[in-house]
């Protein structure tokens, strides 16, 4: 690296396209930087022609490889920025970018999705966004069961009620079908009948007011809990 090289980059810096540099050029500028420091340090007249020269050459190279620096980071959030709001595949070779700058245009490119979709999407399409917050999340095994196995789950009735007779079995369940509880629930629910005849479908945080039985149940499971 000498001062034409870095001179020649800091030209072809100045269009608007994004050039490929080789894997090297800012380890050879750091060198290049660190030679005319120790030659600045190894002359013995400081106030010399030659100590003024090299002084100007030294800030002159600091200047170039920053604004080089800056331009090319322009670049790549501008890269970044309108990739994010296109549905084509990035145009611009990003093979021409240093490792550590496709790490900078990754994270732009993250970082404006995800504003975008916190400030943006809400407003030009909310139904989306409501039914993303609505969505139950994903069902673990043990609620993979049938929505009718749950229900009859909930339907057990107590062991010592089998040994009564069919007309005192009616009058226990009618008993049981006028109680109700207030509940709160844990977690989203898949749509189930209730002792009640009505279809529930509840999500976490609801507060509802359901038939004992069928409270009893869900707390059980550990996915309600009782309020009243």
């Amino acid at each position: 690296m000498d001062r034409t090289e870095l001179k020649n980059s800091l030209r072809e810096e100045s269009s608007s396209t994004l050039r490929a540099l080789h894997p090297g050029f800012f380890p050879d500028v750091e060198e290049y930087v660190k030679e005319l420091e120790e030659e600045i340090q190894n002359i013995n007249s400081p106030r010399s022609v030659e100590s003024k020269m090299l002084e100007d050459e030294l800030q002159s190279a600091i200047t170039d490889i920053e604004v080089i620096f800056l331009r090319r980071i322009k670049k790549i959030i501008s890269y970044a920025t309108n990739n994010a709001f296109s549905s084509m595949p990035p145009s611009q070779d990003m093979s021409k970018l240093l490792p550590q700058e496709k790490e900078v245009y990754d994270a732009v490119l993250s970082a404006i999705n995800s504003a975008r979709k916190e400030l943006l999407v809400p407003i030009l399409d909310p139904q989306a966004t409501r039914d993303k917050v609505r969505k139950p999340p994903a069902i673990n095994k043990e609620e993979e069961r049938p929505a009718r196995d749950m229900e009859a789950e909930q339907q057990e009735m107590p062991s010592d009620s089998e040994d009564d007779s069919g007309d005192k079995a009616e009058i226990g369940k009618s008993n049981i079908n006028k109680e109700f509880v207030v509940v709160r629930i844990l977690e989203d629910l898949p749509t189930f009948k209730a002792m009640d005849n009505r279809n529930y479908t509840l999500y976490a945080e609801d507060v509802v007011v359901l038939p004992t039985l069928n409270a009893k149940g869900l707390i059980k499971r550990n996915v309600a809990q009782m309020i009243l």
